[in-house]
């Protein structure tokens, strides 16, 4: 079973408001994937990550990052909680 955390203090800014939503989307999928290469991660552990317009903040998303069966760090966005 893996255990859900949330990295003290760690969120993403990317975009702003006045972008489109399928441009923010690319700009979250480039952010994480430049996360996935720096972030620690348990093999049990699963870390939540926001995803902020850097203007006003609005969520676009949360970004949940892992490790698959093979050790590499993996990850989803969640789209659906956003408050765009």
């Amino acid at each position: 079973m893996k255990k859900e955390s949330n990295y003290p203090n760690i969120s993403i800014e990317c975009g702003k408001t006045t972008n489109s939503f399928e441009e923010l989307q690319i700009l979250c999928q480039k952010e994480a994937e430049k996360l996935s290469k720096s972030i620690e991660i348990s093999n049990q552990e699963v870390i939540s990550v926001p995803f902020w317009t850097s203007d006003f903040p609005e969520l676009i998303c949360v970004g949940n990052f892992s490790r698959n069966e093979s050790g590499s760090i993996v990850y989803e966005l969640d789209f659906s909680e956003s408050t765009l």
